[in-house]
């Protein structure tokens, strides 16, 4: 369920808005439709969580003794993509337009979470749309995406908007630490985006190997001793992720480019050599966003990542 391996007792950053949201839905000024939207890692799910427990008195993710299996709660519906696929059907939110005319067990009503909205189909969401427009009685649709401009303007407009913001970096460093225990990596934190829940997760993967592996790839094909067709047969395995660090790597190199400052001597030919390094990773941080969207179509991970390799054979923009 959502993706959460535990419900947290609390996020210090989300204290004053969990306790905002919590007292707008127990208020008569309790919205139909909820749109919790934001980076993720911030907790967006996890406020989903503590709402419907405020709500309906228990921990949504309990469990019985001696299983693993969430116990869940008859007044409770989770919409999310059906295992192996990307996208929400129009069937499922006819489900939940079906579970919304049954009667409640409780008097908190019903209460649906729709995970991540934006995955809805064209079909899904114009089902969705009527429900709330006449929304039940007693009825709660929690939905939770990145950005509300990934949704249609007709389903935003019919919800009342929450942002999720990401924590100031220190608060998130010092929770991060201590929720895992051990040294964390500042990069980690800054290639997360800042999300910590996010960056959490990664290095619970032990990302910093990977990263590193990453890093020592590129580093070879910058020296001509690997070639894009090599490095990319690996990089296939872990696509998503490896697109991810390379373009919050192409960043990195943009930001040293731009700012680099020459003495006169020399300014002529560096300012040229930057000029390149930043036109490239401009390029390349345009590959990606259009192979993350061909990648979706069934093309030629691989190959695709090896012709996007190739830019950085011997040198990125040289």
């Amino acid at each position: 369920m959502l993706e959460i391996d535990k419900n947290y007792a609390e996020l210090p950053w989300l204290s004053a808005l969990r306790t905002e949201l919590v007292s707008l839905c127990e208020s008569e000024r309790s919205p139909h439709s909820l749109l919790l939207y934001g980076r993720r890692g911030t907790g967006r799910r996890q406020l989903a969580l503590w709402l419907v427990e405020a709500l309906l008195g228990k921990d949504p993710l309990r469990t019985l003794a001696g299983s693993d299996e969430a116990v869940g709660h008859p007044d409770l519906l989770v919409v999310e993509p059906a295992d192996g696929k990307a996208s929400i059907s129009v069937d499922q939110i006819r489900e939940l337009v079906d579970f919304f005319r049954l009667t409640s067990h409780s008097s908190a009503g019903r209460l649906a979470i729709v995970w991540p909205a934006e995955s809805m189909t064209v079909n899904a969401a114009n089902s969705l749309l009527k429900t709330l427009e006449e929304p039940p009685a007693g009825s709660l649709i929690i939905l939770i995406s990145e950005s509300v401009s990934r949704l249609p303007a007709t389903i935003v407009s019919r919800c009342q908007r929450l942002r999720v913001p990401l924590p100031p970096r220190e608060l998130a460093f010092e929770w991060l630490v201590a929720e895992s225990g051990e040294p964390i990596p500042g990069d980690l934190l800054d290639f997360a985006g800042g999300a910590p829940l996010t960056a959490l997760a990664l290095h619970a993967a032990s990302f910093g190997a990977t990263a590193s592996g990453f890093e020592k790839d590129i580093q070879e094909l910058q020296q001509r001793r690997a070639i894009p067709v090599e490095v990319a047969a690996r990089w296939s395995k872990t696509p998503d992720l490896a697109l991810e660090w390379l373009s919050w790597r192409l960043a990195g190199e943009v930001r040293s480019a731009l700012g680099v400052s020459t003495d006169i001597a020399s300014g002529a030919v560096a300012s040229a050599d930057n000029a390149g390094i930043a036109h490239a990773g401009f390029q390349q941080m345009e590959q990606i966003r259009e192979l993350r969207r061909l990648f979706r179509g069934g093309i030629s991970t691989e190959l695709s990542l090896a012709g996007l390799l190739m830019g950085w054979y011997g040198g990125l923009g040289r």
